[in-house]
């Protein structure tokens, strides 16, 4: 299991918001320029709610306003003043009903569209996202945990979905209900307006000093959830280890740490997210207390109507939900941004490898090593200037100590690691000059760890490619499984939990099924035959003489039965050539392959 992050200090207090100045974000204008790539293709839709704004804005507009005549009107007459309205009682109620059903409609059609629109859109960047993180090379999955990148396809994604469906619009269109509101109230009376507005200046600072706080959480939120995600994800690939290791309740304790910071952060959010709307309906009221104060007078004084000041308690309380709702939609689009930043943060990482154009119908199999110098970290050299040539049907075995760079080798000619350029060549064309997929279906590959995806075990051997089933089948005939395949049942019974009913030989023969479908003129054995018993390893033995046949191969091996049958053999250490030879030659020679033979004959059927 990878490095759990460091423990936290569960009883540390979370930090806090500071003003102290930080890196600078990237704008949320670019963010959403950059988002709007993946929406333009359902804009229609995005216009289609656009324009329901306004129309739901007028419909809630109009039902304070008929209540206001219906109550200086056909009320006030019924009660004996004088009114001049030219609308009845019934037209006043059907007009209200109306509008209230424009207002329901309206508003569910704009939910709707955005919801739709934003949708889709949710699903082109989360395939951009995972095309993205495909497309780069080992050393991108080397310095990322895969929970981490999972928190970004799923979670950041899926935050982002608020963009669109309560988000931008949304706050668009409280703007214009803000807007329509006051000047509906304008037009019915400025003193009343301004008596309402009193605590404008107010909700103004309360609504900035909770959006700082809030962003400030979101991004805090979406971190540590992606560390918690990680270390989750590591734990379950290594549950077995944890259980035989006695670390059960010690993994515990970390991931219970890692989720404590995650719930400071969320507390404290949802702290600020309570106080914000419990901070404007406290507002609100005072403004319809003041408005009350103040009208009421008025009213007595006969300089307003009971129906006016009835509209205007209305229009006070339908324009804080807009201002409440501002407020919440400022954090979600605050929460979005933090997101947004983290995908295209993501998505501006290139590592994946530059691709070539050289894609020739035929490949000979002939390899080039000049002069390879190569390390996963900048002061220690794995390869250290080997140079060799292997030439079309030859079988190199690659031999040495732990660390001597065998692997390495096997890693850098798939092109999983950046070789430096024209220091390995196929075919006399240099590595970095081939199309990537025909150089990598070039050079079939066998590994020792091998992963079983879900699916039927035909789709484990094809592996999505143009195998026809007799193809597969031969395959698995030839890998010695035609056993499992009799014992399954046939090969479109579907391998569950990860293959967990096979053993670690039928994996093993499975990867070589694999080479032998597709029947690449090149093949690289690396450590295939290790961790199986011997009587497996007569199986794969057989397995391996047919991926030996008419191919180039580099095997990478630790089984004595592997390397006696390769026509010449490299002796590997601290990355450096220092013999070569057949099996013969080399122990005649004496030197680290000799030793390394007697050392193997001594222990077993291990050469090192």
């Amino acid at each position: 299991m990878a490095q759990a992050p460091a423990k936290p200090n569960p009883g540390a207090p979370i930090p806090q918001a500071t003003d102290k100045k930080t890196p600078k974000r990237t704008k949320d204008f670019a963010l959403l320029t950059r988002f709007w790539q993946d929406v333009r293709q359902d804009r229609r839709w995005v216009w289609a709610g656009v324009v329901a704004v306004p129309l739901t804005s007028l419909c809630g507009l109009a039902q304070p306003w008929l209540v206001k005549e219906a109550i200086d009107g056909p009320i006030g007459a019924a009660l004996g003043h004088r009114t001049n309205s030219a609308w009845s009682l019934r037209q006043l109620a059907v007009a209200f009903l109306f509008a209230v059903l424009g207002e329901y409609l309206f508003r569910s059609s704009q939910l709707y569209a955005l919801q739709r629109a934003g949708y889709y859109a949710l699903q082109r960047l989360r395939r951009r996202v995972f095309a993205h993180v495909l497309s780069q090379s080992a050393v991108f999955f080397d310095k990322r945990p895969t929970g981490t990148l999972l928190s970004r396809t799923v979670n950041d994604v899926e935050a982002i979905g608020e963009v669109l469906t309560f988000g931008i619009v949304g706050i668009l269109g409280d703007l214009f209900d803000i807007l329509s509101i006051l000047a509906a109230m304008v037009l019915l009376d400025v003193r009343l307006t301004l008596m309402s507005l009193v605590a404008a200046p107010l909700i103004a600072i309360v609504v900035n000093f909770f959006r700082t706080r809030l962003r400030f959480y979101a991004t805090e939120i979406r971190r540590s959830m992606a560390v918690a995600s990680g270390f989750f994800q590591e734990a379950l690939a290594g549950a077995r280890i944890v259980q035989l290791q006695g670390r059960r309740q010690a993994t515990s304790r970390e991931y219970s740490d890692l989720n404590q910071t995650y719930l400071q952060a969320y507390k404290a959010s949802n702290w600020y997210d309570a106080s914000l709307y419990a901070v404007m309906d406290g507002v609100a009221g005072l403004c319809i207390a003041a408005l009350i104060w103040y009208g009421s007078g008025r009213a007595v004084q006969g300089l307003v109507s009971v129906g006016l000041l009835v509209a205007f308690i209305q229009y006070i309380q339908r324009i804080f939900v807009p201002v409440r709702e501002l407020s919440a939609k400022v954090a979600t689009l605050e929460r979005a941004m933090a997101s947004l930043e983290r995908i295209f943060g993501l998505l501006d990482i290139d590592e994946k490898m530059d691709a070539g154009t050289h894609a020739p119908d035929r490949v000979q199999g002939r390899i080039t090593v000049d002069n390879l110098r190569f390390g996963y970290e900048p002061t220690t050299l794995a390869l250290n200037g080997i140079s060799l040539q292997i030439a079309p049907g030859e079988v190199v075995a690659l031999v040495g100590p732990t660390g001597s760079g065998k692997s390495t080798f096997s890693k850098l000619l798939t092109r999983m690691y950046r070789a430096p350029d024209r220091s390995i060549l196929v075919d006399d064309v240099p590595i970095e000059q081939w199309d990537l997929p025909r150089l990598r279906r070039s050079v079939g590959v066998v590994q020792q760890d091998v992963v079983i995806l879900p699916g039927t075990l035909l789709d484990n051997v094809t592996l999505g490619r143009p195998i026809a089933p007799e193809a597969a089948l031969k395959a698995l005939q030839d890998a010695q499984l035609g056993p499992l395949v009799q014992r399954l049942g046939g090969m479109d019974v579907k391998l569950d939990n990860a293959g967990a009913g096979l053993s670690a030989g039928e994996r093993q023969l499975l990867s070589i099924a694999r080479l032998l479908a597709d029947d690449p003129p090149i093949a690289v054995l690396d450590e295939a035959t290790a961790n199986i018993d011997s009587e497996t390893e007569m199986r794969v033995q057989i397995a391996l003489d047919r991926v030996l046949t008419g191919r180039t191969a580099v095997v990478v091996a630790h089984r004595l039965s592997t390397i006696r049958k390769a026509h010449r053999i490299i002796v590997l250490r601290r990355g450096e050539i220092i013999e070569q030879g057949n099996h013969a030659q080399l122990l005649e020679l004496g030197g680290l392959y000799a030793h390394l033979v007697a050392s193997a004959e001594q222990q077993g059927v291990l050469i090192d």
